[in-house]
């Protein structure tokens, strides 16, 4: 969310002197990061662990969740300035935009946290996926500017929102299978790091050659999808196909593994 806002600022200062202070700013948090004291008592997780926390419900859900979020930023992050600049908005106002909505996010981020808590992941996991939907069908046909600025600060939220509740399965699903959270999270990370990254480039050549309507179906499609597995019969259908999966051959091996390890 804070790169375009990069962005407004490289268009007045240089691309130059922008990127090169935020290079320094990402070398003080690597100095940062290794002052941070380790923990005692390593735990070296187990391949196996990770095989069955893959076939975890729980555990997938989330990653597929994190990289549908992924997948939505990838997208807006490459079209939705390119939109605004042609529709006659500055630098500064694209900056802007991102920015707000960045904050926006941010505020209501441990609001979610909490109904995810005391009303279970699917309730707001269902409304984000939902919002998703509609804002993906209408970020390609918002015009003018003003209106797509209003689409972009209220909408990109319900994209970020799916970030907690999917944290949460993830961990969730972690910790059924007994497989370490710090692991769990670098999974969740290539997660969002894989939707952010095929979208970047999917989505800029499939508007380049068909217009910014094909990439937000595409993204829109994706959360319909994902709406229906939130449904009660696509939880079922989804935990019988990760059952098969799991009394294949491979899997089972895994399993023999981690309860010999234990």
């Amino acid at each position: 969310l804070f790169g375009p806002a990069l962005g407004a600022i490289a268009s007045r200062l240089g691309t130059g002197p922008t990127f090169a202070a935020a290079t320094v700013a990402g070398a003080c948090l690597v100095v940062a990061s290794l002052a941070v004291p380790a923990r005692g008592g390593k735990e070296t997780p187990v391949a196996g662990q990770v095989l069955l926390a893959l076939r975890e419900v729980r555990f997938g859900a989330g990653l597929w969740l994190t990289f549908m979020a992924g997948l939505a930023f990838g997208t807006v992050d490459v079209l939705a300035p390119l939109r605004l600049s042609r529709l006659g908005a500055g630098a500064f106002v694209i900056g802007a935009t991102f920015l707000a909505a960045a904050g926006v996010e941010a505020a209501s981020a441990p609001v979610i946290g909490r109904v995810a808590d005391h009303r279970g992941r699917r309730l707001p996991l269902t409304l984000s996926v939902a919002a998703g939907i509609a804002v993906s069908a209408v970020l390609p046909l918002a015009a003018p500017a003003t209106v797509l600025v209003v689409v972009l600060v209220a909408g990109l939220p319900a994209y970020g929102s799916m970030y907690v509740p999917a944290a949460a399965l993830v961990s969730d699903g972690a910790q059924r299978r007994q497989l370490h959270q710090g692991l769990a999270f670098g999974f969740s990370n290539l997660a969002w790091a894989g939707g952010q990254a095929a979208a970047a480039a999917g989505s800029g050549a499939l508007a380049q050659a068909a217009g910014d309507t094909l990439p937000y179906a595409i993204l829109g499609a994706g959360f319909a999808a994902t709406l229906v597995a939130l449904s009660p019969p696509g939880r079922r259908l989804v935990s019988r196909l990760m059952v098969r999966a799991g009394t294949c051959p491979g899997a089972l091996t895994a399993r023999r593994r981690v309860t010999g390890a234990r």
